[in-house]
């Protein structure tokens, strides 16, 4: 990504309702599966460590990313095992973690061989361990944002879990999210249709308090649903939880 959309990510990841609704399905996504806190845990693309830092008291917490800048918010949080560098090319320990995770990354433009990624994560994870992914969904919901972002490529359902379930995953979860920005996404693109923003940007802008607190609320709710209930038919992200159940 651009520096300045780090800069929009480090001031908002805190407060801001995808951000805090996204993290929050990933900690109910742990606290499910165990309620150990000596967790061997890495974030693959750790963006400027929000994640980390909600996570650090389950254990070893650890993470890299690509970004000089994403990697400095990091340590400007207080986060120590942070690390800059390719997910291409990451050596990841094997048979060592019981998490990882990696939000909105493996959809990067400089992504080379997902599968490759995929089967150097199942390595990567201990038996019984699990790889949390979101990724975002559609590829007619491609717009602006994905340009400022530098997404290349939005997943379908179906063909991650395939991608998934070759490497050797079973598939623990495999939901879509957000089903009514999906809803505004598709509106404000019929309205760019006809009226066409003078500049590019991305959707990482401020919002009011009230929609901020509204959408969080909604988010907490569809978050309960998702762990506790079933799954959503569509979004505008893919949620997947993939465990390795054997060597």
């Amino acid at each position: 990504m651009e520096r300045q959309e780090y800069d929009k990510m480090f001031q908002q990841e805190n407060d801001f309702w995808w951000y805090k609704t996204l993290h929050q399905i990933v900690v109910l996504s742990i606290d499910k599966n165990t309620k150990k806190n000596d967790l061997k845990i890495f974030d693959a693309g750790c963006g400027t460590g929000r994640m980390i830092a909600l996570l650090k008291d389950k254990g070893e917490v650890s993470g890299m990313d690509f970004s000089a800048a994403a990697v400095a918010y990091s340590k400007d949080r207080g986060l120590e095992h942070i690390e800059q560098g390719d997910i291409n090319t990451w050596e990841f320990k094997e048979n060592y973690y019981d998490f990882i995770i990696s939000l909105d990354v493996l959809c990067h433009e400089s992504i080379a061989d997902i599968n490759d990624i995929y089967k150097r994560m199942y390595k990567a994870l201990k038996l019984g361990g699990q790889l949390i992914l979101n990724l975002p969904a559609f590829e007619l919901l491609k717009r602006d944002h994905d340009i400022c972002v530098q997404t290349k490529t939005r997943f379908r359902r179906k063909s991650t879990r395939i991608a998934l379930e070759k490497v050797g995953f079973t598939i623990s979860k495999a939901t879509y999210r957000m089903p009514l920005l999906f809803i505004i996404i598709i509106l404000q693109k019929i309205k760019r249709m006809f009226f066409k923003p003078k500049n590019i940007q991305s959707d990482l802008n401020d919002v009011p308090s009230w929609i901020n607190s509204l959408f969080y609320k909604l988010g907490k709710i569809e978050n309960r649903y998702l762990q506790n209930i079933g799954s959503i038919p569509f979004g505008s992200s893919l949620f997947i939880v993939a465990t390795k159940m054997k060597r």
